[in-house]
This record gives structure tokens, sequence and C-alpha cells, in this order.
């Protein structure tokens, strides 16, 4: 049960308060509960007792007050008072579970929104190590499992508990005896139904949480490397590898399913033979069968309330025990919103109207870098000097460290020796303006679903595009003949990730893109080794004629690709040296 008030932890004080407040609502609530099935008892005795008005003639001024005179008007204005509380009682209950679903929903929305932003603001490494199904499950799925069902379901069980032990305490005062019995027989038994079925439930829930992501990997990958998979007719593979992964997510659902309702059939037999066993003991203890009858009227009511209320326990319990992986797996990270623990990632990445000046060059001093986890130094003690407006070459074979330079550069990796100067300004010390110089066109360029327009202004809203602008990029990356052809020009849609364009066009609109904030600096990090010769030659041409205008910093392993760069570094176990003309 701990565990469940882990949830508690992740909510703010302003949070706490409310939630308090709502715990003091469901106290009144289950109090007017426990009224509830209270005023049944004189109702009864009413009923049963003609001559009731006489046996208690402290009663009479109240009686002659509301101007009753016979024992049928008793039982009918009683009755309409009763029917006037029940519609008082439900309409505050109903009033308390809209405030405790809107409580939740709240935070659901809340959280997750701020888990989204907080995984977006993680360092890139943390993007690097964790698979992207992880990560969707977590802001998709974590806010709606911990807010809509564990909050939702933990405060459901504080408002049972209440309401059973106000319950409980009625009983007390009717039958002193039962209620002891209630107590210390039926609540031990409950204790080992609970225990007994946590361990096939924590059990089960452990599973789901681990098949869900895998499920989420092979549903991404699948469609994702979609035409290859046609191509290679390796469909079956994919459904394969999905349906077992599904299959063990369905059946571990199924088993706590299946193990969530056996509880409710036992306590409903330990309810209903505990009042049996009470008629019999009472029989034999030679009590009138007669004056039972308000007691065991009373008490049926109150079993009827209490039954659904223990198997709703159970349940809920049952259920937070089945959810409790996947909150604790992401426990940390909601803890880290909460209490704004990555501000520190967010003022590395947080934008800045100030941008670093570029006016003389470029300089890597000392560079040294290795990946957590890692002995090996990936970049070792590397400098080098790249003036403003200069055509730079970075080559060397694979795994040299060609990529991990450029994505220093990018401010997505912290060197562990040495830095990166502009203009003897180190871009760390403001590592938002200095991204403001530099734009990026990677290999493969990833394309949203929208227009051609959308994708070159990434990520501006619709109302903040520049049109002009996008025109003029178009024009640059040399995608106007291809663009005017179109029905709908630059609002013409690329579907998704760019599957109706080639790959040269898609490349294209990523320089393009690149192009749009003006950058003093485009980093091309093999932006054309995917493409054919011809493609790449017309791609390299229309870099070259932004040559002397804009700093270019290109990785490539084709030699044709650098041939017009003022000069070429190349990265070698970890080293980098300048490569002068004739020497390739």
């Amino acid at each position: 049960m701990k565990s469940f008030f882990k949830i508690f932890k992740i909510l703010t004080p302003k949070q706490m308060r409310f939630a308090a407040l709502l715990i003091v609502l469901m106290v009144f609530c289950a109090a007017m509960e426990a009224i509830g099935i209270g005023v049944l008892y004189p109702l009864i005795a009413i009923i049963n007792n003609e001559n009731i008005l006489e046996q208690y003639p402290k009663a009479k001024p109240i009686v002659d007050f509301l101007g009753i005179t016979s024992h049928k008007q008793l039982i009918l204005d009683f009755s309409l008072g009763i029917v006037i509380f029940y519609i008082i009682k439900n309409a505050l209950v109903l009033f308390q579970n809209k405030i405790q679903i809107k409580f939740s929903t709240n935070n659901q929305k809340d959280y997750c929104k701020r888990l989204y932003t907080y995984y977006m603001n993680k360092p890139y490494l943390f993007h690097v190590n964790t698979n992207i199904s992880i990560i969707s499950r977590n802001v998709s799925s974590g806010a709606s499992f911990v807010f809509s069902d564990i909050l939702i379901n933990t405060l459901g069980i504080i408002t049972e508990c209440i309401t059973i032990f106000v319950i409980w305490s009625f009983i007390v005062i009717m039958d002193w005896l039962l209620a002891v019995v209630i107590a210390f027989i039926l609540g031990p038994i409950i204790f080992l139904i609970l225990n007994y079925f946590r361990r096939i439930v924590v059990k089960e829930g452990a599973i789901q949480n681990k098949y869900s992501a895998e499920y989420g990997k092979w549903l991404n990958q699948g469609f994702f490397s979609i035409k290859e998979t046609k191509v290679m007719q390796r469909e079956a593979y994919f459904m394969q590898q999905f349906s077992k992964s599904y299959d063990k997510f369905a059946d571990s659902t199924a088993k706590f399913l299946f193990a969530n309702k056996i509880p409710k059939t036992i306590i409903e037999m330990l309810c209903i033979g505990g009042i049996i066993v009470l008629v019999a003991v009472k029989i034999l203890m030679n009590v009138d069968p007669k004056s039972m009858i308000p007691t065991l009227g009373v008490l049926a009511l109150a079993a009827v309330r209490l039954m659904p209320s223990i198997n709703k326990i159970v349940g809920l319990y049952n259920t937070n025990k089945f959810k409790m992986p996947l909150f604790n797996e992401i426990f940390d990270d909601l803890l880290s919103v909460k209490e704004n623990k990555d501000k520190e990632e967010r003022k590395i990445f947080q934008k800045s109207s100030q941008i670093l000046p570029f006016e003389k060059n470029i300089e890597v001093k000392n560079l040294s870098f290795t990946y957590p986890e890692k002995n090996n130094l990936v970049l070792d003690n590397v400098s080098f000097k790249i003036p403003k407006g200069g055509f730079v070459g970075i080559v060397g074979p694979s795994g040299a460290g060609k990529t991990t330079f450029v994505d220093i550069l990018l401010g997505l990796l912290n060197p562990k020796t040495g830095s990166i100067y502009v203009d003897d300004a180190d871009i760390f010390s403001n590592l938002s303006g200095w991204l403001l110089n530099v734009a990026y066109v990677p290999q493969s360029i990833y394309l949203i679903d929208g227009t051609i327009s959308e994708n070159v202004a990434f990520g501006i809203p619709e109302a903040e595009v520049d049109k002009e602008r996008v025109k003029k990029v178009i024009e640059m990356a040399e995608l106007k003949d291809f663009v005017d052809a179109l029905p709908e020009k630059e609002n013409t849609s690329v579907g998704d990730r760019g599957a109706r364009l080639s790959g040269g066009q898609r490349q294209r609109i990523g320089i393009a893109r690149a192009l749009y904030h003006d950058p003093s600096v485009l980093v091309l990090d093999e932006a054309t080794s995917a493409l054919d010769n011809e493609t790449e030659k017309s791609i390299t041409e229309t870099i070259i004629k932004l040559k002397g205008s804009i700093t270019i910093i290109a990785i490539a392993h084709r030699l044709t690709t650098l041939e017009n760069c003022d000069f070429k570094i190349k990265f070698d176990n970890g080293k980098a040296s300048l490569i002068e003309r004739g020497e390739e």
C-alpha cells in the first residue's frame, strides 16, 4: 500500500492542498453514505410498530410540529424525508466524483505536456541511448496510467476505506459484537486475499509493461521501414515479431482481469454467509426473530453497500499493482518534472535573442571526447581553424570521429576537454546564440506530414511563416521549377516522411530548410551520400553556389563532393590533420 502513496510525491504543494480538500469532501460523503443506511433502521422500526408514537413520547413535540396525526402519515413523511436526503446525498457524491475526475484529468494534461517537454529538453545522448517507443509509451500512456488510473484508483481506495470505516462505526453503535466479528474475521481474510493475488498481479503487470514497449517498437520499425520491408518481402518477419510481443501483452492483461474477478466472488460468499451465520447464532441464543427484523434489514443494506466497497478496494488495489511497474519506471522522470530538476538542461537549449558574433573564424582547441561508460577517446586533442566563408571538407574512415565532431559543433554533445571558439568566444558560453548562426543538413532529411512550406519553415507556427522567404530559399535550393509545376505550389503536401518526393527533392527541401534562417554556417553531414551520382552532382553544384557567402563544413565519403572545398581535415583514430591540395 505504501507504494500507492508515491503518487502524491509528484504533486506540487498547491495540488496537494487540493487533494487534501478532496479527501475532506470524501469523508463528508462517506458520512452521508452511513447516515443513508442508518436512516433506514427507524423506517423499518416505524413500519414494524403501529404504536411507536406512544412508545417514544419525547418525539411527540416534533411529530405535532410536523402535523403528523397517524401511523400511515408518519411512514409517508419519514419516507419522503429519506428520499430528499438521498437526492441531496447522491448529488453531493456526484459533485465529489466530478471534482475528483477533473482534478485527475487536469493533472494528466499538465504532466503529459510537461513530460513531453522534459524529454524534448533531454540531452542528445539520452535520445541516442533511449528507444523512441519507450519515450512514446511514457508520454502517451504514462500520464494517463498515473492520473486516470493510479491517482483515481488511490483516491477511490481512500474513499471506500473511509466509507467502510464510517459504516462499520455505525454497526458498532447497533451491535458492537457483530462489528468486532467483522473487523477481526473479515478484515484479515481480505488482507490475505489481497496479499495472495498481489504476487500474480505484480508479475503480470511487469510483463505487460515490458511488452507494451516491445510491441510499440515493432509497430514503429515495421512501418518506418515499409519500403525496404516490401521490396525484401520481409512482412512476415515484422508481423511475427509484433504478434509475439502483442500476444504476451494481451495474455498478461487477460490473466490480470481474471485474477481480479476472483476476490469479488470470495467476498460476496463471506458477507452473505456471515449474515446467515448471524441469524443462526441469534436463533440458537433464543433471540426473538421479530426483534431481529430491523437490525437484519439494516445489516443487509449495510452488506449490500459494504460488498461493493470491499470489492472496489480489492479491484482498485489489484489494478494499481498491475499498473505500478510503469509508474515506478517513470517515477523519477515525473519527480524531476515536478521539482523542475531539468532547469539546467533547459538553460542549454533556451532560445537566445543575442546571436553569438561570428566575423573571423571558428577555432577548435584541444578538443577531446569519449562516450559515457567507454574508455577510448573518440576525439583526442583535436585542434584546427576554419575561416569565415570557407568551404571545409571533413574526411576519414567510418568511426574516425567525424560525426562526433559535428555533434559537438552543433551543441548536441559536450566535450570532455577543450572546446570550440568563435571569434575567441566559447560556443558553450552562449550555445543558443551560436546555434542562431548554424544550419544543419543531415544524410536523411526528416519531413513532417505537411506541406512543402511547413517543411521548409520547420517548427514555425503557420501565422509566423515568411512566405516570401520560403519562396526565396526554394529558389536557392533549385526547387523552384519543381514547385511551380505543382498545382498547389509550396502548399503541396509531401506525405508521411516525404513519401511523395524523390530522394533528391527531399534533400533540396532540407537545404531550403537550412537556408530559411539565413545562417552564416552550413553543416552538411553526408548530405548527398544516399543519392545517385547525377543527383549528388546537381545538389553539390547548388551547395557550391553558396560558397563564400556562408561558411560550409561538409562531411563526405566521396571525394568528388569535396572537389571545390578550400581545404580538407582528415579524422583518423581520434586525431585530425590538415590535408594539403594534392595529398589526397
